[in-house]
């Protein structure tokens, strides 16, 4: 059931950011917003393929695919900063991209910490 979210939240990734800009709403609560929703939309998206592409090694601990963040994660986030490139009303952020970078990092923080929660539990 995790798969079929992780390949959902990238699609949903992928609509929201190949959009043109003139078709959401303005809306200005603070400062650098969207950032904010940058961080958050990239370290739920690295959240959830880490759920699926950790695989427990003999010795107890967690060791991450490499290849599959990179393939569902990060690669993504260039691939749909680059694309804004060819999309109305957006452009392409070299601040967006460290910004969804950082979510990445977040996300696998937050699973293995969500990991640890659960090993001490059981």
């Amino acid at each position: 059931m995790r798969l079929v979210f992780a390949i959902s939240w990238l699609l949903i990734l992928a609509v929201a950011m190949l959009t043109p800009g003139d078709k959401f709403p303005e809306i200005d609560a603070f400062d650098f917003q969207d950032k904010l929703i940058h961080v958050l939309s990239f370290a739920i998206l690295a959240f959830l393929w880490a759920g699926i592409r950790f695989q427990k090694k003999k010795q107890g601990f967690q060791k991450l695919n490499i290849p599959i963040v990179l393939g569902f994660v990060v690669l993504p986030s260039f691939a749909f900063e680059l694309g804004q490139l060819f999309v109305p009303n957006r452009s392409f952020d070299v601040f967006d991209l460290i910004v969804n970078q950082i979510g990445v990092l977040l996300g696998i923080l937050a699973y293995f910490k969500t990991l640890s929660i659960q090993n001490r539990l059981d």
